[in-house]
Formats: C-alpha cells, sequence, structure tokens
C-alpha cells in the first residue's frame, strides 16, 4: 500500500507540476529569446557607435578642409588686395607717363613749328644775299 499511496502521490504531483513545467519552458524560451534581442541590441548600438565615430572623424577631416579653404581664401585675399594696389598704382603712374607725352608732344610741335620758321627765314636769307 504504501508502494501504492506513493505511486499516486507520484501521479498526482507529475500531474500537477506539468503545466509548470510546461510554463517555465515558455519562460525558459522568452529568456532566451530575450537574450537574443539584448544581443542583437547590443549589436545594433555598437554599430551605431562605429557610425558616429566615423561621422566625428570625418567632420574632424570636413573643419580641418574647411580651415584650409579659410586661410587659402585669407591668401587669396591678401594677393587680391596686392594685386588691386599695384593696378592703381601702375594706371597712376601711365596717366603721368601720358600727360608727359602729351607735354612732349606739345613741347615737340612747337619746336618742329619754330624749325619750319627757322627754315623759312633762312630761305628768306638766301634769296636776299
Amino acid at each position: 500500500m504504501d508502494n501504492e499511496l506513493r505511486s499516486m502521490l507520484q501521479a498526482v504531483l507529475k500531474e500537477a507540476l506539468e503545466p509548470l513545467k510546461e510554463e517555465m519552458q515558455v519562460i525558459k524560451s522568452d529568456v532566451q529569446g530575450l537574450k537574443d534581442d539584448v544581443h542583437t541590441l547590443k549589436s545594433d548600438v555598437q554599430g551605431l557607435k562605429d557610425d558616429v565615430q566615423t561621422l566625428k572623424a570625418g567632420q574632424d577631416e570636413l573643419n580641418h578642409m574647411v580651415r584650409a579653404i579659410h586661410d587659402r581664401q585669407e591668401e587669396t585675399d591678401a594677393k587680391l588686395e596686392a594685386l588691386t594696389m599695384d593696378t592703381h598704382k601702375v594706371r597712376g603712374e601711365l596717366s603721368s607717363q601720358k600727360q608727359g607725352q602729351e607735354r612732349q608732344d606739345k613741347i615737340l610741335a612747337s619746336l618742329a613749328l619754330r624749325s619750319l620758321e627757322q627754315e623759312t627765314e633762312l630761305r628768306e636769307l638766301k634769296r636776299i644775299i
């Protein structure tokens, strides 16, 4: 009878524990699913961190390039200013040379006229003599 009671007790416990076992299996399966999801999330987060690091490196490179362009632009602006000043200077010198040339042209015209007058006077003197 002891064995019979024991068998019955085992059967009752087995029957009572079977739903708990099934529920434990479902919970274990859910936990494993959550672990897999956490692992996937960690992997995704690491990928995002890598992407952010790559973006930061690219941004740093772009910042260096922008600074270099800015510096080159300042150099170009300074060169352009120097060229502008040189152009103004050359224009002033050219204007001065034009004025000098005009004076020389007037003097030359005056001298040419005087030379013609003197030649005319010399012819008249030769004709008289």
